[in-house]
C-alpha cells in the first residue's frame, strides 16, 4: 500500500468529501462511481480512499449483526398511565358500589369493565412494561389486571361461581374472603415497594390496602358497615390512581394546568 494511503486515514476526510469530490461535474452530490477497490491486509481502498475493514463492517452491517454497532435509540410511550387510568376507573365504581353511593348494592354493571378495561386493558398495559424494563409496572398492572377479570369472572352468570354456592352462602362468604385476603397479602408487599417512590403512587397503594382490608374483615364476618368502610377508602385509591395519571400526562406542551408528581423522602431522582 502506498504511504498516501496511510496518509488518508490519518487526515479523518470528511464523508461528505467523499461523496462529493468526483473530480467531474455531476448532476447529484452522491452519483459517485467507485471504480477501483484494492485490499492490503485489514485495509480497503475505494477509489481514492482508505477504510479499514471494521469500519465498513460497522457501517453496512445492519441489526443482522447485533453487537457490531450501536442501535438507534427507540423513543417508546410510557403504559404506566394507561395502567393508571384502567385500575382508577374499575376501583372508582367499585368503590362507590361497595359504599352503597345513592342506594346501589348490585355490581353486575361493573363486569364489563373489569374483563375488559381493568381486565384486559390494564394487562396490557403491564406487558408494555416489559421492553422499557419496569418491572414494577409489569408486576403491578398485569397483576391486577387479572384481578379484575378474575373478579369479573366470580359475578358473571355464565361462570355458575355465586351459583354454586346458593345452598351455602356462608361457605361463599368464606370462599370470597380466602380470595381477598390474598390480594390483601400481594397488595402489602406492592406497598412495601412505593415507600421510595411518589406519595401519589403510596398513598394508592395505601388506601387500597385498607380496601382489601376492610372487604376482607366485612365478607369474613358479614358486617355491611365494614365493607362500606372498605369502599371509601377505594375511593380514596382511585383518586390517588387520577392524581397520578394526570401527573404522568400532563404537561406545558399539551395542558395549562399541569401538575407535579411529589417523591417521597430519600426518593432516587435524577
Amino acid at each position: 500500500m502506498s504511504t498516501n494511503s496511510s496518509q488518508d486515514l490519518e487526515k479523518g476526510v470528511p464523508e461528505t468529501q467523499n461523496l462529493e469530490n468526483t473530480g467531474a461535474t455531476t448532476t447529484h452530490p452522491y452519483q459517485h462511481h467507485i471504480h477501483n477497490v484494492s485490499f492490503d491486509g485489514d485495509f480497503v481502498r475505494l477509489g481514492d480512499q482508505t477504510y479499514r475493514r471494521s469500519e465498513l463492517l460497522n457501517a453496512f452491517a445492519g441489526d443482522l449483526n447485533p453487537g457490531i454497532h450501536p442501535r438507534p435509540p427507540r423513543n417508546l410511550a410510557n403504559p404506566v398511565p394507561l395502567g393508571l387510568a384502567s385500575f382508577s376507573f374499575c376501583c372508582l365504581v367499585l368503590s362507590l358500589i361497595n359504599a352503597q353511593v345513592r342506594g346501589v348494592t348490585n355490581n353486575k354493571i361493573l363486569v364489563g369493565a373489569c374483563l375488559f378495561f381493568g381486565g384486559a386493558i390494564e394487562l396490557f398495559a403491564g406487558l408494555l412494561c416489559y421492553p422499557s424494563g419496569n418491572t414494577y409496572g409489569m408486576t403491578v398492572f398485569g397483576a391486577f389486571g387479572g384481578f379484575w377479570i378474575s373478579y369479573g369472572c366470580i359475578f358473571t352468570d355464565q361462570f355458575h361461581i355465586v351459583s354454586s354456592y346458593a345452598d351455602d352462602p356462608k361457605m361463599f362468604n368464606n370462599a370470597m374472603g380466602f380470595f381477598l385476603a390474598g390480594w390483601t397479602v400481594f397488595t402489602f408487599l406492592m406497598l412495601m415497594c412505593t415507600l421510595k417512590s411518589t406519595w401519589g403512587l403510596f398513598l394508592l397503594l395505601f388506601f387500597l390496602e385498607l380496601t382489601f382490608l376492610m372487604l376482607t374483615i366485612g365478607t369474613f364476618t358479614a358486617k355491611e358497615h365494614v365493607t362500606k368502610a372498605g369502599g371509601y377508602f377505594g375511593i380514596f385509591s382511585s383518586v390517588c390512581g387520577w392524581y397520578s395519571l394526570y401527573s404522568g400526562v400532563a404537561d406545558e406542551t399539551n395542558s395549562y394546568i399541569p401538575i407535579k408528581a411529589y417523591f417521597m423522602p430519600n426518593a432516587p431522582t435524577v
